[in-house]
C-alpha cells in the first residue's frame, strides 16, 4: 500500500509536470469532437475558387448545425462539485482541488437556467457565416431574392436560424424572408432512426473492444491533482466519473463567454487519445463502415431527397432564392457522409484506424454548415443541364462523387443523378400518410 501510495503520487507529480504543455491549443481544442467551437474567422479563412466564365451565382441549398451552446443536461456542471464535496468535507483537497471546486461552483451557478441554450459565442458565429454568404454570393441575396429558412423546434437552433437571417436583412432589407419552426419538418431536418441506432447498438462492444481497451486513464493518478489521499480516493471518489465529467466542461469551455477550464488537469496525450476513442465512436454510428452494413449516413436520406426536390423547384425560377435549415450535428455529420464531400463517406472498418483518415472535427464543429451554391450562365435562357454546383463544407470547397466540370464546380444533372442513384428508388421518400378512420 505504501508502495502503491509513493507510485500514484510520483505519477500524479509527473501529470502536473507534463500538464503544462495542455493548454487550449487549436489541437486541444479539436479534440473536443462536437465541442469544438467554429474556428472561422480565428483561423484564415479558405480561398473560393471564381465561377467559369460567363457563370453567376443564384441558387443556394444548406443546412447548418446550431452554434455554440450550453451543455445539455445541468447535471454537467453539478458533477464535479459534487465529486469534489467529500473531499473538502473531510480535508482532503489539495491546493488545485480546492481552487478548481470554487471555479467548478461559480461556473454551475452561471449554467442554471442554460441547458443546451445559444451562448453568445453561438450567436455571432451565425451573424458571421450569414455576412460572409453575403459577400461571397451577393446575387443570391439580391433585391426580392427569395430566403425560406426551416428549423427544428429546439430553442438553439431556432435562435441560430434568427440571427443569421437578421444579418441577411442588414446586408439587404428587401430581401424576401420566411422563417418556420415546426415539429412538421422534424423528419427530415432531425429524423429518429431507430433500425440504425438498434445495428449500432448491438455491434459496439465488439467493434470497440480494441480502442476501448487501448484507452484507458488512469483516473486515480489524474485525482491525485485534486485530492491528497489514494485511500480516500479508493473509498469515496468516483475518479473516473471526475474525469470524464470534468473533460466534458473542459470541452465546451471554449463556447462560453468565460473561456477558463482547467487543461492543465489533462495532458496533451490525455486529449489526444480521449479523441481518438470519441472520434471511432462517433464514425461508427455515422460513418460508412461494414459494421453497421452503411446504414449510418443513410439516416440522412429523407434530408437529401428534401435537398434534391428544394432544387428542382428553384433552379429554374429567374428569382434568385436560398433554401437554409437549421439543426444539429447528428443529422450534419452523415449528410456530409452521405453526400460523400471531400471523400468522408469512404469506407473503415477497423476502429483503430478511423483517426488516422477521418477527423470528426473537420465536419462538425458548433455552427457547422453546408453550403451548395448553384450557377447559371448569365443573361441567357439555361436548361438544368447548364446549371454547375459547387458545395461548401464549413465554408471550404469540397469535392464531390461525380466528375468535376472545373475545379470544384459540377455539372448539376450529374450531382444529382449520382445521388438518386444513392437513395434508390425509394429512398428518402417519406411513406404515405395512413388515413384517419
Amino acid at each position: 500500500m505504501i508502495l502503491r501510495k509513493i507510485l500514484l503520487t510520483a505519477i500524479a507529480a509527473t501529470i502536473a509536470a507534463a500538464s503544462q504543455a495542455a493548454e487550449p491549443t487549436l489541437a486541444n481544442r479539436q479534440a473536443a469532437s462536437n465541442y469544438f467551437a467554429y474556428p472561422y474567422p480565428e483561423q484564415q479563412l479558405p480561398k473560393l475558387t471564381p465561377a467559369p466564365k460567363g457563370y453567376e451565382p443564384f441558387h443556394m441549398e444548406h443546412y447548418g448545425r446550431h452554434g455554440s451552446r450550453w451543455h445539455i443536461g445541468e447535471w454537467v456542471y453539478q458533477s464535479p462539485v459534487k465529486l469534489l464535496l467529500p473531499a473538502e468535507r473531510n480535508g482532503k483537497l489539495t491546493p488545485r482541488g480546492q481552487e478548481l471546486l470554487e471555479q467548478m461552483r461559480r461556473l454551475e451557478i452561471a449554467s442554471r437556467g442554460r441547458s443546451g441554450e445559444l451562448t453568445p459565442l453561438g450567436a455571432e458565429q451565425h451573424r458571421g457565416i450569414a455576412r460572409r454568404m453575403t459577400a461571397n454570393f451577393p446575387e443570391i441575396f439580391a433585391d426580392g431574392a427569395r430566403v425560406d429558412a426551416k428549423s427544428t423546434d429546439v430553442v438553439r437552433c431556432i435562435l441560430s436560424m434568427e440571427n443569421e437571417l437578421m444579418e441577411l436583412m442588414a446586408f439587404n432589407p428587401r430581401l424576401d424572408i420566411t422563417s418556420d419552426a415546426s415539429k412538421s419538418t422534424v423528419r427530415y431536418l432531425n429524423p429518429d432512426d431507430a433500425y440504425a441506432d438498434s445495428i449500432h447498438n448491438s455491434i459496439y462492444p465488439q467493434a470497440m473492444a480494441e480502442i476501448n481497451a487501448a484507452n484507458i486513464p488512469d483516473y486515480e493518478a489524474f485525482a491525485l491533482q485534486l485530492v491528497n489521499d489514494p485511500k480516500f480516493i479508493a473509498d469515496s471518489i468516483n475518479a473516473k466519473d471526475l474525469y470524464n465529467n470534468l473533460f466534458l466542461i473542459v470541452a465546451n469551455a471554449q463556447s462560453l463567454t468565460d473561456r477558463t477550464a482547467p487543461f492543465d488537469l489533462y495532458t496533451d496525450r490525455q486529449i489526444h487519445d480521449k479523441w481518438v476513442r470519441d472520434n471511432a465512436e462517433w464514425f461508427l454510428r455515422y460513418g460508412n463502415t461494414k459494421w453497421t452494413g452503411g446504414t449510418g449516413p443513410m439516416r440522412q436520406r429523407f434530408l437529401l431527397r428534401n435537398w434534391i426536390e428544394s432544387a428542382d423547384t428553384c433552379i429554374m425560377r429567374q428569382q434568385p432564392s436560398a433554401n437554409l435549415r437549421f439543426g444539429h450535428e447528428v443529422v450534419l455529420l452523415p449528410m456530409a457522409m452521405l453526400m460523400n464531400l471531400d471523400g468522408t463517406g469512404r469506407q473503415i472498418d477497423d476502429m483503430t484506424r478511423v483517426a488516422d483518415q477521418w477527423k470528426n472535427y473537420e465536419i462538425f464543429p458548433m455552427a457547422s454548415n453546408i453550403q451548395m451554391i448553384f450557377y447559371r450562365p448569365q443573361g441567357q435562357t439555361y436548361t438544368p443541364d447548364d446549371v454547375l454546383v459547387k458545395v461548401l463544407l464549413n465554408e471550404k470547397e469540397v469535392t464531390l462523387p461525380a466528375k468535376a466540370v472545373s475545379g470544384p464546380y459540377y455539372r448539376w444533372t450529374d450531382i444529382r443523378r449520382t445521388y438518386l442513384d444513392l437513395l434508390g428508388p425509394d429512398g428518402g421518400r417519406f411513406p404515405s400518410p395512413k388515413p384517419l378512420k
